[in-house]
């Protein structure tokens, strides 16, 4: 669970309780001293803790000691989160903002008396959740009780909450019917855009949603003239554009245009490392910053980039970098990170890297700088995606030997771990000899049979792997193929545990 909804937790044996979960989940491996010194309780209140956990979680978890501490693995993951889920399911905070959401704001000795709390005990729970909502630039007003702040942080207070967050028995998801609504409307046309958007599927309607909503409550948000013009020269705008109707129908709510142009931005701003076209309109008709070209040319200027496709790397940054700053121009809380994300991406040495090299080339003076951190971080989740995803294709002889049961084991594996990004060569017996391996143009030699080395007097970068590889043997051949990319194992830590923008399942809603 993200550390903003365990804000919103008033239980406080409960709030313990997601807090060690969201630990374990993303670390695997713990030690009871070690944890209780970060959620500063004592040893025994946390052994009391996991004790209890496994009783609740019962088999959709596994909480094992071994000789490094304690190993969790979740053995059910639909049971866990069920069972999570009804942790969660009398919070009084949680059903508070669902109100809110809605526009159901209510006096607060009104609500007290509702859930049969003392005024000031529910004025307490409040005021706990004051250090976080202040992240959003938000406050708390109690007559009515409702959070205060511009509406674009609003947006993405809730925006996170509810779908950048856990599901929870009082989740806001778009309904159901809104998907059928887009697909019977735009038909044909989805999928053909110009420019696009990396925000997925899920993340649309969740925005498309809470749009909706806050209009229908008379909420609305300003975006600058000169933005609009841009924004309504777009052929993807018009998509949006002819929801309206049906939108009008089906839910009696009427989008302005310049709602749709807040909706266009946000989610253009969301770039990706697919298709070089979009990103090249997007620098050419939303580009804010002409040092944006300038600062990605200078990230690729080391002589390691030189095998590499530099215009294209470089395009994909700009528009990376343009995208910040269109945010920072328009609504600086959407470059904003969760707190999760910006500890884990924070452990990697790429983000110092990356932080050196925007404070070298002053970019911290060109952005709010309260959200700099923020940026630094999603410049480094986004440059290692790029890096991943426009390698050079290079190619990989393997020579191995061993039981045939191994030998076909083995290529599985490369398969797996290499076959998308690099040519892998399995030579058959009548092509092992010393000419035809030396006129393959070859990166890099991978084998278990040490004589080959000095049979076939190898040149190349090789890497000697154990009879049977093991994960550090892949990691090293990895490493040499492409010596940027770090080996993440928080992040994929992370991954493994939850999508970094949170839970994608059911789109059905409560309230439609």
């Amino acid at each position: 669970m993200r550390e903003l909804q365990i804000a919103f937790i008033t239980n406080p044996v409960i709030k313990r309780w997601m807090q060690i979960l969201a630990i374990i989940e993303r670390e695997g491996t713990f030690k009871t001293v070690s944890l209780a010194e970060r959620l500063f309780c004592s040893q025994r209140t946390l052994v009391k803790d996991l004790h209890l956990i496994k009783e609740h979680f019962g088999d959709s978890v596994a909480i094992l000691s071994n000789n490094s501490g304690f190993h969790f693995e979740e053995q059910d993951r639909l049971l866990y989160q069920e069972r999570k889920e009804q942790l969660l399911e009398q919070d009084v905070l949680f059903e508070i903002l669902e109100k809110i959401f809605f526009g159901e704001e209510t006096d607060l000795d009104e609500l007290a008396h509702q859930y049969s709390y003392a005024e000031s005990t529910l004025r307490r729970f409040l005021l706990r959740t004051q250090p976080v909502l202040a992240t959003y630039d938000l406050n708390l007003s109690f007559k009515p009780v409702t959070l205060v702040g511009e509406e674009v942080n609003l947006r993405k207070f809730f925006f996170d909450f509810y779908y950048g967050s856990e599901q929870t028995p009082q989740s806001v998801r778009s309904p159901e019917g809104l998907h059928q609504l887009v697909l019977q409307e735009l038909g044909d046309q989805l999928g053909h855009y110009e420019v696009g958007t990396g925000l997925s599927i899920a993340a649309f309607y969740s925005l498309l949603y809470l749009t909706m909503v806050r209009v229908d409550q008379g909420k609305r948000v300003q975006v600058p003239q000169w933005a609009q013009d841009v924004v309504y020269q777009e052929q993807d705008f018009g998509l949006l554009v002819a929801l309206v109707p049906r939108i009008k129908k089906e839910y009696g709510i009427s989008l302005p245009k310049e709602e749709l142009a807040w909706l266009y931005l946000v989610l253009a701003s969301k770039r990706t490392t697919k298709l070089l076209s979009h990103e090249e309109l997007f620098l050419a008709r939303f580009n804010q910053w002409p040092e944006a070209n300038r600062l990605a040319a200078d990230y690729f200027s080391s002589s390691t980039f030189d095998s590499w496709d530099r215009p294209l790397l470089e395009t994909f940054l700009a528009s990376f970098f343009a995208s910040r700053r269109l945010n920072d121009i328009l609504w600086p809380i959407w470059n904003k990170q969760q707190i999760e994300v910006v500890q884990i991406i924070k452990q990697q040495a790429t983000y110092e890297k990356n932080k050196a090299f925007l404070l070298h080339h002053r970019v911290d003076k060109c952005f709010t700088t309260h959200f700099f951190e923020d940026i630094v971080v999603s410049f480094t989740l986004f440059s290692d995606l790029l890096l991943h995803s426009h390698q050079p294709k290079k190619t990989v002889l393997f020579l191995i030997e061993g039981d045939s049961m191994v030998v076909q084991s083995i290529r599985l594996q490369a398969q797996r771990q290499l076959g998308e990004q690099y040519h892998l060569i399995f030579p058959g017996l009548h092509e092992l000899t010393e000419a035809r391996l030396k006129s393959e143009k070859t990166d890099l030699v991978v084998t278990n049979y040490r004589p080959y080395l000095f049979e076939y007097a190898i040149k190349e970068d090789y890497v000697l792997l154990n009879t049977i590889p093991n994960p550090k043997d892949w990691d090293r051949v990895k490493h040499l193929l492409n010596p940027l990319l770090e080996d993440n194992k928080e992040n994929e830590k992370l991954n493994r545990s939850s999508d970094l923008y949170g839970y994608k399942g059911d789109q059905s809603s409560k309230r439609s």
